[in-house]
């Protein structure tokens, strides 16, 4: 039986435990900033640790994906602490979009399941304290709702970070878009999002021009979706000058840092 195994507890090893744990909780609880949406959570940052954890847990012979479970679900809980009150959940397959919302903020905050993800989306923009947890956007169906974001009354929220299935390789989608009223930070290893007008199908040649890697994922008429190889802040000089060219409304709307 499994407690057998534990005839001879280390209270030692224990303790380290305890120490390593309390250290991160004290280390996430006191990081800085609080975004506009009343929460004071840093998801590039909790994606860089987790990043950093998984390479040691690797290293050690332990399991990445207990590992990324046991990560995310303390930053959960302290993301509770510091002011997130719901997550809305809306989109795509309703026990899949909960399982990975779970997943990525364990069993601290409210899963609220909703109908539709403009209410999702409305609800993290109006409510202190709400994130929206929605299909990643890249993928055909369900994640088409990203053209949403171009409305000018959505324009405060942005994707801040995503959440994939474990088994899943580092080249496949993520399955969800943690949506808010954040900054955007760089983790050290990211793609971002951005929209804008492609009405001649030239906006990746147009980007790549000013050293930007740039693939269209995405299209809902004259809008794009595109994928930035590479961190690239809101005010980036290369995004002006791509909007002078005839990029009309080309705009960042999110990051997903790499796993």
């Amino acid at each position: 039986m499994a407690a057998d195994s534990l005839r001879e507890p280390s209270e030692a090893g224990e303790q380290s435990f305890v120490h390593v744990l309390s250290a991160k909780w004290r280390e996430l609880r006191e990081a800085p900033a609080v975004s506009a949406a009343g929460i004071g959570v840093r998801p590039a940052r909790e994606a860089a640790e987790l990043r950093r954890l998984t390479g040691a847990g690797r290293r050690a012979g332990l399991p990445e994906a207990a590992l990324a479970r046991i990560w995310r679900s303390l930053c959960g809980e302290i993301a509770v602490e510091r002011g997130l009150g719901a997550v809305y959940v809306a989109g795509g397959d309703a026990a899949q979009s909960v399982e990975a919302a779970r997943g990525y903020f364990g069993f601290a905050p409210p899963v609220v399941l909703l109908s539709g993800v403009r209410e999702a989306l409305e609800r993290a923009l109006s409510q202190q304290g709400a994130l929206a947890c929605l299909p990643w956007p890249e993928p055909s169906g369900a994640g088409q709702w990203w053209a949403m974001l171009n409305e000018n009354r959505f324009h405060p929220l942005v994707i801040v970070d995503s959440w994939t299935c474990l088994s899943a390789g580092p080249a496949e989608a993520p399955r969800v878009a943690i949506v808010g009223r954040m900054s955007l930070e760089p983790s050290g290893d990211d793609d971002m999002l951005a929209v804008a007008h492609d009405d001649n199908w030239t906006a990746e040649a147009q980007l790549r021009d000013l050293g930007l890697r740039a693939e269209v994922t995405a299209r809902a008429r004259s809008l794009v979706l595109i994928r930035l190889s590479e961190f690239v802040a809101p005010d980036d000089l290369r995004l002006d000058l791509a909007r002078k060219a005839g990029l009309d409304g080309l705009r960042i709307v999110g990051v997903r840092p790499r796993p």
